[in-house]
């Protein structure tokens, strides 16, 4: 095996370990390595099978019965995201997308360090997840807006580590299911996808039985240390690629 491809492999492991942990990371830890030996247009559609298998993993059924509401209207926005996404993603460079993605990451971030907790109702929340989808079918990367606007509609890190995961399911789900049927790309995922599937999903548990023993303050910090590296990757990727 190349050492290019253990790299890969270590870096989705980590990343699923820290999904399922602290709600956001698969994109950004996996992301890079996987975009520079594939190319974007293969990488992002696996990217979103394999978030999706990372969230399914992570999801929780009383998570699911307990927080109905939040997660009905996080998921309808995030589909409509997602739609709009698609439909308006051939029409923009993939610089500007990459750009505007880390944009909306960026005033995700600094919403983090103000005193905005629980400060958004419904309406604010609906356009946060909308924002969410754009970013999940663009760049494969939603999960610091979905994280902020749980964080700004008053939930604490942990309940958001949790919620996240069933709103991404249904989001990354729905983004790999368009990019397999628009034909304005080839997907092809070749025999090492198998092994990909595999560690993603002994990361997965390693999170998942890791992740209930992290303190808030770890899980925050963790959240924003992630988030401000996904915006640099992706203002190194849009200038590399203008």
């Amino acid at each position: 095996m190349p050492v290019e491809l253990y790299i890969l492999m270590t870096a989705i492991c980590l990343g699923a370990i820290l999904q399922v942990g602290v709600g956001i990371g698969f994109s950004i830890i996996a992301g890079p390595p996987m975009m520079i030996m594939l190319g974007t247009p293969t990488a992002v559609p696996i990217l979103l099978l394999l978030n999706t298998v990372v969230s399914a993993v992570a999801t929780d059924r009383h998570v699911l019965k307990n927080n109905r509401r939040i997660i009905v209207t996080a998921v309808i926005g995030c589909c409509v995201g997602v739609a709009a996404g698609r439909i308006v993603y051939p029409l923009l460079s993939e610089a500007f997308v990459l750009a505007l993605t880390a944009c909306l990451l960026l005033i995700g971030l600094i919403t983090t360090l103000l005193p905005l907790r629980g400060s958004i109702g419904n309406v604010g929340f609906s356009a946060v997840t909308g924002l969410s989808g754009l970013a999940t079918v663009w760049a494969a990367t939603p999960g610091p807006l979905m994280v902020f606007g749980l964080i700004a509609k008053g939930r604490s890190a942990k309940e958001v580590a949790k919620l996240v995961q069933p709103i991404a399911l249904v989001a990354y789900g729905i983004a790999f299911l368009l990019h397999n049927l628009s034909g304005a790309q080839s997907i092809s995922y070749g025999s090492s996808v198998w092994g990909f599937l595999a560690i993603t999903l002994i990361g997965s548990l390693l999170g998942r039985a890791t992740g209930p023993y992290l303190p808030q303050a770890v899980v925050i910090a963790a959240i924003r240390v992630v988030s401000l590296i996904a915006c640099c990757v992706l203002f190194y990727r849009a200038y590399m690629t203008a």
